[in-house]
């Protein structure tokens, strides 16, 4: 019911008609792609349809992301339009997904599938000599808002040059759906090559006649001529400007186990590659590191983009990652990371740390040049023991202050509740040098309080277990380190003295984290 003849013309002959006829079959079956050719599925769905309705109301189905009309007695129409964005854009520095031109759909009657669009393109038009497209363009999409319903790579041989020297191509199986009663707009973005110098676009629709097809749902194709052109200046990228700088939140010094017969990585360094007015590549990534215990020809360093590693070097005091291929976006800023590996031992006793900052890095930029920027970041010592104590916070540390009467002085208490794990060996409590230091509102440290350590039972943290051990420690006010009147103040912890095995260790590192809530004291 789908092939109408012209008066006078015989079937038998799989002509246009039918090709065109065989397409509205495909979509309304929903057979993907509705290419006119009558191939094994459109052949089984026919072979089982044993019936033909012809209805007044109308269906959709989804075919992957697109819907397409599948059922109607109606013809469908839509007014096409162009789209107010994108608009001409004089400035374009992008190169990747660009929106350059946007067709809006109105539809009416019944629904409508857009399947068909005639794009024309006109690269640095001179009197009517233009440039192929493909000296510029790499990848031309089609989108439906988010949806991309066609991707065409583009090469020299993609457009069509017509008598006019217009160069064109057809982008069809669309199976964009255009509802009866709303408002649809497909968009055109581009993907670019380098260029040298800057390359004005004019986009458009095919002038030379119907430039879009749309079927209904009764198999009815329709043509319609849309001729309002869109202007764009891609331009030459300029030369980018790289700075390098700390992140905002930086890794703090942690304590790691040396393993017995492997590597053991620790995070050490992270740090912000920031790319202004173009595209930048960074090549080249210069890093220092300061170690003790171990030599630093034993140790691994690794960069890393995110989640994936971009290169590995052998230790060395001076590490040079080179031949990178790092891209960092106009006007945004990457954060890479640096990695270090300690070698294996086999000894309990064993200690060893390493620092690294980035002292340089080179880029390329998008103008062909390059450049190399100083850095200056450097990240906290990371510590490595055969024997080691792990600490995190297990609660909100708080800092209370209690007046117990006009006459006496007010009271500060800082506790810290702490989950401490031993690893190789038991934990043995102490409380020798443990401290707290208690801050101004500045952050200026005041005073230094021996703390008390106090855990649920007196006998030591068998290794591998995680229990809770608390600190605290309380400074009067009437101390000279507090100032008269009312007055905020915070703490934190200065230090925790730990034995684990034949490790004995005054740690005072990785506490930046752990502290109080500012708390108004009067004196």
């Amino acid at each position: 019911g789908l092939l109408t003849m012209p008066a006078g013309v015989a079937k038998g002959y799989f002509g246009g008609l039918t090709r065109s006829a065989v397409v509205a079959y495909q979509i309304s079956k929903g057979v993907t792609p509705a290419s006119g050719f009558f191939g094994p599925l459109t052949r089984a769905t026919a072979n089982a349809d044993t019936t033909t309705t012809t209805t007044t109301t109308t269906t959709t189905t989804t075919t992957g992301t697109n819907p397409v009309v599948t059922t109607s007695g109606v013809e469908g129409v839509v007014d096409v339009l162009l789209a107010p964005t994108p608009s001409n854009n004089s400035s374009i520095q992008s190169t990747v997904d660009v929106p350059v031109y946007g067709i809006e759909f109105r539809g009416r009657i019944a629904p409508v599938s857009v399947q068909t669009l005639d794009l024309e393109v006109s690269v640095s038009p001179s009197a009517n000599n233009f440039d192929n497209p493909g000296t510029l363009i790499n990848t031309i999409k089609i989108w439906d808002g988010s949806t991309v319903l066609a991707t065409v790579p583009v090469n020299l041989s993609t457009f069509v040059r017509d008598s006019l020297n217009k160069y064109y191509l057809r982008v069809s199986g669309l199976n964009f759906l255009v509802p009866e009663g709303s408002t649809k707009t497909l968009t055109v973005s581009f993907s670019t090559n380098y260029i040298d110098t800057n390359r004005t676009v004019i986009v458009n629709a095919y002038t030379a006649g119907n430039n879009i097809r749309t079927v209904s749902g009764n198999g009815i194709s329709s043509f319609y001529n849309l001729n309002s052109a869109r202007t764009h200046v891609f331009q030459k990228p300029g030369n980018s400007t790289v700075t390098v700088s700390a992140v905002s939140s930086p890794l703090r010094s942690q304590n790691y186990r040396l393993n017995t017969s492997s590597m053991v990585w620790a995070d050490a360094l992270l740090f912000n590659v920031k790319s202004e007015n173009a595209d930048s590549k960074v090549t080249t990534v210069v890093a220092t590191s300061t170690v003790t215990g171990v030599s630093a020809s034993e140790l691994v360093y690794e960069l890393y983009d995110g989640s994936t590693k971009v290169d590995s070097r052998t230790g060395s005091t001076t590490v040079t990652f080179a031949n990178l291929n790092v891209n960092v976006a106009k006007d945004s800023t990457k954060t890479l990371k640096l990695v270090v590996g300690f070698p294996a031992s086999t000894t309990a006793s064993a200690v060893a740390s390493a620092r690294l900052a980035v002292d340089s890095i080179a880029a390329d930029n998008a103008n062909g040049s390059n450049s190399t920027v100083d850095a200056n970041v450097a990240g906290a010592r990371q510590y490595a023991y055969g024997q080691a104590s792990m600490f995190a916070l297990a609660s909100v540390p708080t800092l209370s202050a209690v007046k117990n009467d006009p006459a006496t002085t007010t009271t500060m208490t800082a506790t810290f509740a702490i989950n401490t794990t031993p690893r190789g060996a038991d934990f043995i409590l102490a409380n020798a040098s443990s401290t707290i230091n208690f801050l101004n509102s500045a952050g200026t440290a005041i005073k230094a309080v021996p703390a008390t350590v106090t855990k649920s039972t007196t006998s030591n943290i068998p290794d591998g277990a995680t229990e809770v051990v608390t600190i605290s420690a309380v400074l009067s006010s009437a101390d000279a380190a507090i100032t008269s009147g009312a007055n905020q103040y915070r703490a934190t912890i200065g230090g925790i003295d730990w034995t684990v095995g034949s490790n004995s260790v005054q740690q005072a590192y990785g506490f930046e984290d752990y502290i109080t809530n500012l708390t108004t004291v009067t004196k």
